[in-house]
This record gives structure tokens, C-alpha cells and sequence, in this order.
């Protein structure tokens, strides 16, 4: 319990110290899952990302992943994401997008507890950015490793009227050779929603998302996201 209340509560001290931007965002995405058999199954991801006020893009984003099924309770996957990154200032009038590249693996471990499906995901994932020209308007050739990351969730999904369940989880992201050695937090997540069937293979997954990210320079970007997500599986 100790560590499950240091993850939905952390050190919110830290944040008093810096400064803090506050911005409201929404998230779209697409799940597609196809089964290749009863261990092994592919998946893919379309997102997109844009800010409130104003409205304008942040992001897109498009990944694919293996996984593979151990009994009843693991999941392991390897994959990869493409990332177009805008700048986080939504007031920029320079949108120039930024392939990011980002490979990763994945373990999942799933088990019941009471009424609760809890699931842990850790993820590791490398992330490499295309370079762009001095005043940023311009991309070149260069692709340079920016950071590992390592990131933690810990998600718990329970039934709430007929079909419905709720939804809640929280992650945790860590930096680790990134060019700040001080900037060791990226994000701090916190999700909370519904998970809705609309079709035997197909629900949506609506709630909101609130995140804490570090900048380079220490200071945060404090984020209020809707976040709608369709999960559709092959049958």
C-alpha cells in the first residue's frame, strides 16, 4: 500500500517550487487488435492530440506492437511508435511537426482482486527525435537519441452498472540520459473514466487524464486532458 500511495501522490512539493503551466488538451485514439492465435496477437495505434485554448494540433502519433500471451496472467510485447510532435507553446505561430521514433517493450502482469482486475505495465522505450535547423522551422537529416524512458502504471478496472466498468489507473514516467541529468521526472499520470461495449468487439474508453510534465529546465506543464479511445478487436 505504501508504494500504490506514493504513486497517486507524489511529491507534489517539488512541483510548488517551479513554475507551472497550466493548459487543457484532448486525446483521441484507435486501438486495432488482431489475433494471430490463442499466445500471439498484433496491435495497432492512431492517435491525435490537440490543445483547447486556442485550438490548435499537438500532436499525432502511430504505433504497432507484438505481443505474446503467458497463461493467464502475462503479456509481453515489442514494438515501435512514430511521433509528430508540434511544440508544447499552443501560442507559437511555428507548428513545424517533429518525427519522434520511439521503440519499446512491454511487460504486463494482470490478476483479480476482489470485484478488481488490476493490471502492471512496465515499459522501457528509447526515444529518438529528427533534427531540425538552428531556428527550428526546418528538419535535417540528423536523428539523435534524446532519452531512455522507463515508465510504470498500475491500472484497476471494476464493474459499475450492467456492462460498464470503471476505470482508474496511474503512471509514473521516468528520464534516464537525457541531456538535463536533474530532469530524472517526466510525468506523473492519473486517469479516471468509463469503459463502455458498443459492440462485442468493439468499446470506447472515455474519461479524464490529468498530467504532470517536467521540462527540461525543471519547470511543468500541468495538464487537463478528455481523453475518448475506441478498442477494437479482430475477431
Amino acid at each position: 500500500m505504501k508504494s500504490l500511495f506514493f504513486f497517486l501522490f507524489p511529491l507534489f512539493g517539488l512541483f510548488a517550487q517551479q513554475k507551472i503551466e497550466h493548459q487543457s488538451q484532448v486525446w483521441y485514439g484507435y486501438y486495432l487488435a488482431y489475433p494471430i492465435n490463442n499466445q500471439w496477437f498484433v496491435q495497432g495505434e492512431v492517435h491525435t492530440r490537440h490543445f483547447v485554448d486556442p485550438l490548435v494540433h499537438h500532436q499525432h502519433a502511430f504505433r504497432a506492437h507484438l505481443h505474446r500471451v503467458v497463461g493467464e496472467n502475462w503479456d509481453f510485447s515489442a514494438g515501435a511508435a512514430l511521433f509528430l510532435n508540434t511544440p508544447n507553446d499552443p501560442h507559437t505561430t511555428n507548428r513545424l511537426a517533429i518525427p519522434e521514433y520511439r521503440p519499446h517493450a512491454d511487460v504486463v502482469y494482470k490478476h483479480d482482486w476482489a470485484a478488481f482486475r488490476i493490471d502492471h505495465r512496465f515499459r522501457s522505450e528509447m526515444r529518438f527525435n529528427r533534427g531540425t535547423d538552428a531556428s527550428r522551422t526546418q528538419l535535417t537529416e540528423a536523428v539523435n537519441l534524446s532519452n531512455y524512458r522507463f515508465r510504470y502504471r498500475i491500472q484497476a478496472l471494476f464493474p459499475l452498472v450492467k456492462s460498464i466498468q470503471g476505470k482508474i489507473n496511474t503512471e509514473i514516467l521516468l528520464n534516464a540520459g537525457q541531456e538535463n541529468p536533474e530532469n530524472v521526472l517526466d510525468q506523473h499520470r492519473m486517469f479516471v473514466g468509463l469503459s463502455i461495449p458498443i459492440l462485442n468487439n468493439l468499446s470506447a474508453d472515455v474519461g479524464y487524464l490529468h498530467a504532470f510534465q517536467q521540462r527540461p529546465n525543471l519547470n511543468y506543464y500541468d495538464r487537463s486532458i478528455l481523453s475518448v479511445m475506441l478498442l477494437h478487436r479482430i475477431q
